[in-house]
């Protein structure tokens, strides 16, 4: 008789338990994910793009961004690792010289580099032959 009613009273307590997470979960209607932000933009505003390591599923030896040949943006790059994960993660994040204008419809921005001399031509088509791509973050998406 006694073991009967301690499982009642674990039943009960579960129960109530149970209850409990529920109407809290119910209560709470929250986001946040760390590491991210809420940011509302207004027409017209820029937005830079961020550039991370180079990639290859052929090799496995990522590259930074900027070992290659392309445009760096006026003032030189930066790093800017937004927060834990993606100093933990290994990303190299860098600036870029690329910008979106939201709400605007654009066709064409130029970024202009130097003329390329041998060996950086050799050295694209080397990362391209090996099927490098470029991982790029506008606003953390």
């Amino acid at each position: 008789m006694r073991s009967f009613s301690f499982s009642k009273k674990l039943s009960s307590l579960s129960t109530l338990a149970l209850l409990a997470v529920f109407l809290f979960c119910v209560s709470s209607n929250a986001f946040y994910l760390p590491g991210s932000y809420m940011h509302t933009y207004i027409p017209s505003e820029s937005i830079y793009a961020k550039v991370n390591s180079l990639t290859s599923i052929e090799t496995e030896l990522p590259y930074s961004y900027y070992n290659l040949p392309y445009c760096h943006p006026q003032g030189g790059s930066k790093r800017s690792a937004e927060n834990l994960g993606e100093l933990l993660m290994g990303d190299q994040i860098d600036n870029s010289p690329y910008r979106f204008h939201v709400n605007v419809n654009e066709s064409l921005y130029l970024c202009t580099t130097n003329a390329l001399n041998e060996h950086e031509v050799k050295l694209l088509k080397q990362r391209t032959h090996d099927l490098y791509q470029v991982n790029m973050i506008l606003d953390n998406l």
